[in-house]
């Protein structure tokens, strides 16, 4: 008995309904996962701690900055003489320079002792792998459900940054 033209049809296209099958719905509810938009990052706090920027909780904002930055030195300075109106996010100043370099920053624009900023050491290689080329500073809000709220890269007047946090 010769098999059918049908058969053969069928028998070609069988793997791509079982793939089909398998692969994920592209008509999940929304709530099963949630968007973050947080970058798969680790940072080094100055303690030694480690911090994947993804697992963040609560409102967040990183700067990508540079200590020898004259723009970032701006910047820091109008978020110190602000730093009430940033009381419900977490500050993370990431950079690549040394830990001294960062602690002497910190210090410097008495960022230090809040106790929702937090400086941090990352590398070039993982800022290019999550933000691509930036200018410093770059500032990223980030709400409390880890979706991106607005970024502004490159010197940015505070006025701006405070309305959208």
């Amino acid at each position: 008995m010769k098999p059918s033209k049908t058969f053969f049809q069928l028998a070609m296209f069988l793997p791509l309904i079982v793939i089909q099958s398998c692969s994920p719905s592209s008509n999940k509810d929304s709530n099963s996962t949630q968007q973050n938009d947080l970058p798969q990052m680790i940072v080094t706090n100055l303690d030694g701690s480690q911090v994947n920027m993804r697992e963040l909780k609560g409102k967040a904002i990183l700067i990508l900055f540079q200590t020898d930055c004259d723009h970032c030195q701006r910047e820091a300075t109008a978020i110190q003489e602000n730093i009430s109106a940033f009381k419900a996010y977490s500050l993370y100043f990431i950079t690549t320079v040394s830990q001294q370099e960062i602690e002497k920053f910190a210090n410097n624009y008495r960022l230090a002792d809040q106790p929702n900023v937090h400086f941090c050491q990352s590398t070039n290689q993982s800022i290019l792998d999550n933000f691509g080329p930036i200018d410093a500073p770059s500032l990223y809000i980030f709400s409390q459900d880890r979706k991106l709220i607005k970024a502004f890269n490159g010197e940015t007047q505070i006025n701006e940054i405070l309305k959208y946090i």
